[in-house]
């Protein structure tokens, strides 16, 4: 599994020797679906979000968690909503023209029905509703905060390292550097170093990020692609070496790894048990069918260091 090949490589770099063939770094996956997170929160979609025009238009009623009321009117196809602030939208199917509390405003995409949902600019209803709107490349997700929204940061508190770690992996990743031009896969594993949720590798079945939290954000440090055992494909940002035993890589060893591929209710979790640099050091996996959102993909695992 791809955890435990990422755990063990990190293992190879700092002397682990011998315990994993080659990665092939060119295997075809299929592209991921997007993820949105909602005043912090993750937030099921059954309907993915839809591409047109350079334009995201997602499900508005992804968006109840803002406070959003909705009535739709059948005869006339035509979709009202209504914001906390006292805002009101009035939104047609296929048409480029709504209005805002009573005055016409326009649609860079018109709404669409998709499976049932109405689907809208993400854009507008953030310009119009006053909501922010952040999207994130990397894990090619969409942020979605109302005006009053303010992260906590005691929620980082490793004390409960599972609401800790979801929280972190809640924060949208930020880069300064240019990031490697691989797209976002099927298989998503996150690695933190073990017992802190201030920091992770993110995984996407081909590229991985480092991530470090400081002031409530998440900001990427380096990237790096597999190549063959303690090798390198590709690296970017602040990492210097084209190995693992880069200076970023060496607080994530031990680790510990959760994966989960699309589509499937499992996660895996790996850590490891023992001083890693030891003989009796032993990898060990825990399987979870509780994947029902995001934010599920971490788990509580023992800590037996």
């Amino acid at each position: 599994m791809k955890t435990k090949k990422m755990g063990l490589l990190l293992a190879l770099a700092i002397g682990l020797e011998g315990l994993l063939g080659s990665a092939n770094v060119y295997a075809a996956r299929a592209e991921s679906p997007y993820e949105l997170n909602v005043n912090g929160s993750f937030v099921p979609m059954d309907v993915q979000p839809l591409e047109t025009d350079s334009t995201l238009l997602i499900p508005i009623r992804t968006l109840s968690s803002l406070g959003l009321i909705y009535d739709w009117h059948a005869s006339e196809k035509s979709l009202t909503v209504r914001h906390p602030s006292g805002d009101v939208l009035t939104i047609s199917l296929n048409s480029p023209k709504a209005t805002k509390n009573n005055q016409a405003v326009k649609l860079s995409v018109p709404a669409q029905s998709k499976n049932g949902r109405v689907m809208v600019p993400l854009r507008f209803i953030s310009e119009n509703l006053g909501d922010r709107v952040q999207y994130e490349p990397i894990r090619k997700m969409i942020f979605v905060n109302s005006a009053d929204y303010q992260f906590d940061p005691k929620s980082l508190n490793p004390h409960d390292l599972v609401k800790a770690r979801r929280a972190a992996i809640s924060l949208p990743i930020t880069t300064d550097f240019k990031t490697l031009p691989f797209g976002t896969k099927t298989d998503h594993s996150y690695l933190f170093p073990a017992g802190r949720a201030d920091s992770y590798i993110f995984g996407d079945g081909e590229t991985h990020t480092i991530v470090n939290i400081t002031g409530g954000k998440a900001q990427a440090l380096g990237q790096y692609i597999e190549s063959d055992r303690a090798n390198l494909f590709a690296i970017a940002g602040a990492m210097t070496m084209k190995t693992l035993a880069d200076p970023l890589l060496q607080p994530f060893v031990p680790g510990d790894t959760f994966y989960h591929r699309a589509g499937s209710a499992h996660i895996e979790a790996t850590y490891w048990t023992g001083d890693v640099l030891s003989p009796a050091a032993t990898m060990k996996s825990l399987d979870f069918s509780t994947y029902h959102i995001y934010s599920d993909i971490i788990q509580d695992i023992p800590q037996e260091r």
